[in-house]
């Protein structure tokens, strides 16, 4: 493996393990987005299997979103995004089965919305400490990786 990749793969660990569950929501959105540039990319190039593959990660964010929406708490705003997540998802699945961008940059467009919002949430969230098992064990790997 790449040693810069697996340098970036455990900042990344790093980045969720420490993250709010407001930041998380943030990081989601920001996948699915991606995804869904990488499926319009795809799908203008007519690259069939990298715009399946982003296709399937993007839903699988919206769908990870949807099935822990809490209900019982979130009330109204549940219900809404539950609906806001079902037309997404019905955009996406369109755009991919017709090979049209316009279905994707709405997802787009109704996700960076939302990501919007999630930011402002997240941004007046306290930072969360690196648990020191966490260093420990980053620590510990990194002197395998540079001495064995």
């Amino acid at each position: 493996m790449n040693p810069y990749a697996n340098r970036l793969s455990k900042y990344e660990d790093t980045a969720v393990q420490t993250s709010s569950p407001e930041k998380l929501v943030v990081l989601l959105y920001e996948g699915a987005i991606r995804f869904l540039r990488q499926a319009a990319t795809a799908t203008q190039s007519r690259n069939i299997e990298q715009k399946r593959q982003s296709v399937d990660r993007a839903l699988a964010v919206i769908q990870h979103l949807q099935s822990t929406l809490d209900r019982d708490k979130g009330g109204d705003v549940a219900v809404t995004l539950d609906r806001l997540y079902i037309y997404i998802t019905s955009r996406i699945v369109e755009g991919s089965g017709k090979l049209q961008v316009a279905p994707f940059e709405e997802a787009i467009k109704l996700l960076s919305t939302l990501l919007s919002g999630w930011e402002g949430i997240a941004n007046k969230q306290p930072e969360r400490a690196v648990p020191t098992t966490l260093l420990a064990q980053q620590a510990t790997s990194q002197r395998i990786q540079f001495h064995g």
